[in-house]
Parts: C-alpha cells; sequence; structure tokens
C-alpha cells in the first residue's frame, strides 16, 4: 500500500516577506559617520550634527553652512557673482573649568563680507558689514561673554553654550558647501586640535587646558 506526507505546507510569501522586512529594519539603523578633511566645499548637504559633541571632555566648537542663495546683481561673471549665505558657530564648555571670555577665529576663505553675528562681536574691524574672506575674523562673545561648566549649573544650556547666527554674502563660489578653512578656540591656556568635516559642519572638541 503506497503511502503519501501529510506535512503541513507553509505558503512561501508568508515566510520570505518578514524576512524581508526584519532585514530591511536592520540595515536602515545603520549609521555611517565619516569625519574627512575640509577643503573648498565639496560634498553633501542636509547633515546631521556631529557626534562628537556628547563625548567631548572639554571646549567643543562647531561650525554650521546652513544654506546660500544667489543674490542681485545676476552676472555672467561666475566669479563675480554674489551669493547671500547663512551659518552658525556654537561654543559649548563640556569641560570642568569656566570659559572666560571666549573667542574663536572662523577662516572664511570666499570673498566674504560678514553682514550680521548675532551672539557675538567682531574683533577685527570697526563694525559691520565687514570684508572676512581674506584672512578670517575673530569673534568674541556678546553678550554672553563667559561660560560655565555643566557642574555649577545643573547643565543649563543657556549657561554653558553660545549660538552665533551668521549672515552674509560671497563671490563666485562652486557648486557645494562652501565652508571655511578652520575653525578654532583662541583663549589663553587652550591648546586646540586640527578641526574635522562632517558635511556642512566643521567642527572640534577635546580641546586641552594648558596647565
Amino acid at each position: 500500500m503506497k503511502t503519501t506526507s501529510t506535512g503541513m505546507k507553509i505558503p512561501w510569501v508568508k515566510v520570505v516577506v518578514p524576512c524581508i522586512a526584519v532585514l530591511f529594519l536592520f540595515f536602515s539603523n545603520i549609521q555611517v559617520c565619516v569625519a574627512q578633511d575640509f577643503g573648498d566645499g565639496g560634498g553633501a548637504t542636509g547633515a546631521a550634527p556631529p557626534p562628537d559633541a556628547d563625548t567631548c571632555d572639554g571646549i567643543f566648537l562647531a561650525y554650521n553652512f546652513e544654506g546660500r542663495e544667489k543674490e542681485y546683481p545676476r552676472l555672467k561673471n561666475a566669479s563675480a557673482q554674489p551669493y547671500s549665505f547663512k551659518a552658525s558657530a556654537t561654543v559649548l564648555n563640556a569641560g570642568s573649568y569656566e570659559l572666560k571670555s571666549w573667542q574663536i577665529f572662523i577662516g572664511f576663505q570666499h570673498d566674504e563680507i560678514l553682514v550680521s553675528a548675532d551672539g557675538a562681536m567682531v574683533m577685527d574691524g570697526d563694525g559691520l558689514p565687514l570684508r572676512v574672506g581674506n584672512n578670517g575674523t575673530h569673534l568674541v562673545g556678546y553678550p554672553q561673554t563667559d561660560l560655565k561648566t555643566a557642574i555649577e549649573t545643573a547643565g543649563d544650556p543657556s549657561q554653558i553654550m553660545a549660538k552665533v547666527e551668521m549672515k552674509g554674502t560671497q563671490f563666485g563660489v562652486k557648486k557645494g558647501d562652501p565652508m571655511p578653512k578652520t575653525i578654532k578656540l583662541v583663549n589663553d591656556g587652550y591648546k586646540c586640535p586640527a578641526p574635522k568635516r562632517y558635511r556642512t559642519y566643521l567642527f572640534l572638541s577635546r580641546e586641552t587646558p594648558c596647565m
């Protein structure tokens, strides 16, 4: 007598579809963080903030390019075409010592004219607007000149962090994100590492106080 198997058959769709869904969720949660050398502005836009602020044990400093638009006059000479831009700089005291009278240097390099800098004052001229594109510029905190520590403020962001909102004009920039050459803390007693580039962010962290 011939016998046949009576085992239960499972439709392949019920097996394959859930597996695909699990793989999709797994790979969609993998984040790739790349710190690369900075240059004249080429790179992707719409970046998330760099992760170094969460692990910093000193002064965290970052420059964020927020976008640009072509402005009048509309010129055939691309090297003379003006663009308005927006950017911000962040200074965060993530260390154990109060940062008195904070000062930063931004190495602008695209023939920029700085029109406004809310949260800071320019040290290199008599006021704004000011051409800063050849030699960069120094900014000092105003009205928030000192940054206390999280230890003495229970982590109050308004006392440990300062943000400078900048607007300006730049000329003849290529496609991409026109970034500064460098950004650094210039307070006496601090040693800064070389900045890193993360898409539209230029940042440095882990400054160590000179003892």
